[in-house]
């Protein structure tokens, strides 16, 4: 497909939205505090491996703040780069803050990562097209959407 395409006879962008949820993590009291295994580190580093194999290198990486999908974030950036930033009304909430958190993002940005937790992207890949998705720990849904701002989700 072309960067760009044609939507009513106005000029849309076509972006790549990922949503990953982060990778398994240690059984913890505190939630927000919760690390990544081993097993959940080997996954997020293969999930960021084969984002770069297929050429996406995201302009910028939404996450949690919590640990565990810091970390996750983090060795996806080491694989396939990317600015993090890390957003507190991603942790544990509904659709609406990361439509939010999306609709803040700059139109010059084509190519983004969210990395969170579930159920929240699961639905929320199922919203924007991905009938059926259940994401595990480590795995993402690639997502092309064409809008002509970020605003427009």
């Amino acid at each position: 497909m072309t960067p760009d395409a044609e939507l009513g006879g106005a000029s849309a962008m076509q972006r790549k939205l990922i949503l990953m949820r982060h990778g398994h993590a240690e059984e913890l009291r505190d939630d927000f505090a919760r690390r990544l295994t081993e097993a959940g580190r080997g996954a997020a580093r293969r999930s960021g491996q084969a984002l770069a194999a297929a050429g996406f290198s995201p302009e910028r990486i939404l996450t949690s703040p919590a640990r565990r999908a810091h970390e996750t974030a983090e060795l996806v950036a080491e694989a396939c780069g990317g600015a993090l930033q890390a957003e507190p009304t991603l942790y544990l909430t509904e659709e609406g803050p990361h439509l939010n958190a999306l609709r803040g993002l700059p139109d010059t940005f084509r190519r983004v990562l969210l990395v969170g937790h579930n159920p929240t992207l699961s639905a929320l890949a199922r919203k924007l097209g991905e009938p059926g998705v259940e994401l595990r720990p480590a795995e993402y849904v690639e997502l092309w959407l064409e809008l002509d701002s970020w605003q427009d989700l």
